[in-house]
């Protein structure tokens, strides 16, 4: 039998077991902020076919602090910020991470998910709307503002989205590294034009290929695609390579694989469902030194990463990278096209 002060002390320690965990849960997700004037945002991060990101859709104030939670229910995620160099990493099942964040400009700002977790994958991304009281239209206007480059391209009347393939293509392993000498050798017999950083946008390597047929007739076949493989890859300094190989590896190996040859883990699985759609000749792209991307031009693969590829399992990056960092992207492609070699023994 329990007497009337057992009864109470059972009641005294229930209310703390229950009570505190409460209390404690009370002070660190409400108080806490409250008192911190710090807007707390908690996002679920799910996988695409669950939710996704819960909320996708925010709204703060120009100048506006506020703390952004990231939790995972189900599979790992890797949340990342775009323009504001916020990478959270990996976050695993019902783990939770945040970050405290100021928007000074007033525009659009996309959160997404950076790490492979679904067919859907590329389906997680959110986005942050700032709004200046000031002038509450502005962010529109930033959002509406067309990309001169993709625009070039339109008038130029460039499909960006057909094919490109190219006559022809190297019929042997191609060196990089090799071509750099070879370049310095014949710098004066050269094509000014191949000293042109919007010249070699423009240009296929299959153009530039002709261009040296003619003024360097010379030159075997494989020292031509040397020249055109060094100077297709010199554009990047050391900083900007380690930064685009670490995006690539992030948010593009998964389906063009870590080394561009169109077989990253998602690669099969992408194929076999565009197997069964209306864009059945459609494939995750390699970025081989074939007849595919020999027609291809930096431009066109910086409008496929800034816009998507239409009709094509290309995803949009605009949201993600600003066009400095795109630019970055399309030029290390050709790194894994013409993946630089140890020149020859002599």
């Amino acid at each position: 039998m329990i007497d009337q002060s057992e009864r109470l002390a059972i009641i005294a320690l229930v209310l703390i077991l229950i009570g505190l965990p409460i209390a404690i849960f009370g002070y660190q997700y409400g108080l806490r902020p409250a008192l911190a004037g710090v807007r707390t945002i908690d996002i679920i991060a799910a996988a695409p076919e669950d939710g996704g990101f819960q909320p996708d859709a925010i709204e703060v104030q120009k100048g506006e602090t506020v703390r952004l939670r990231f939790s995972v229910p189900d599979v790992t995620h890797g949340v990342a910020i775009a323009g504001l160099g916020v990478d959270l990493g990996h976050i695993d099942p019902g783990q939770v991470k945040e970050v405290e964040v100021t928007f000074d400009q007033p525009g659009k700002v996309t959160f997404y998910c950076n790490a492979w977790c679904s067919p859907n994958h590329w389906r997680m991304r959110g986005t942050i709307t700032i709004i200046d009281p000031a002038d509450p239209d502005a962010h529109r206007r930033i959002e509406a503002a067309p990309d001169p480059v993709i625009e070039s391209l339109i008038e130029r009347e460039m499909d960006i989205d057909a094919p490109h393939d190219a006559a022809i293509s190297p019929n042997e392993p191609v060196s990089a590294a090799e071509g750099g000498p070879l370049v310095e050798n014949y710098r004066a017999d050269l094509p000014v034009d191949f000293f042109d950083p919007l010249w070699l946008q423009r240009q296929s390597p299959a153009e530039a290929f002709s261009v040296l047929k003619e003024t360097l007739p010379n030159l075997t076949d494989a020292q031509r695609w040397n020249i055109i493989a060094h100077l297709w890859t010199d554009s990047l300094a050391e900083s900007e390579l380690t930064w685009a190989q670490t995006e690539y590896i992030k948010n593009c190996a998964a389906c063009h694989g870590e080394t561009g040859n169109g077989d990253g883990p998602a690669a099969a699985a992408i194929n076999a469902q565009l197997a069964t759609t209306a864009m059945n000749n459609d494939k995750v792209a390699s970025f081989a030194p074939a007849s595919p991307t020999m027609g291809a031009t930096t431009e066109i693969y910086y409008a496929k990463l800034r816009r998507g590829g239409m009709g094509t399992s290309m995803p949009g990056f605009g949201d993600i990278f600003d066009t400095e960092e795109t630019w970055r992207l399309a030029h290390y492609i050709w790194r894994l096209t013409f993946a630089p070699a140890k020149p020859s023994p002599q």
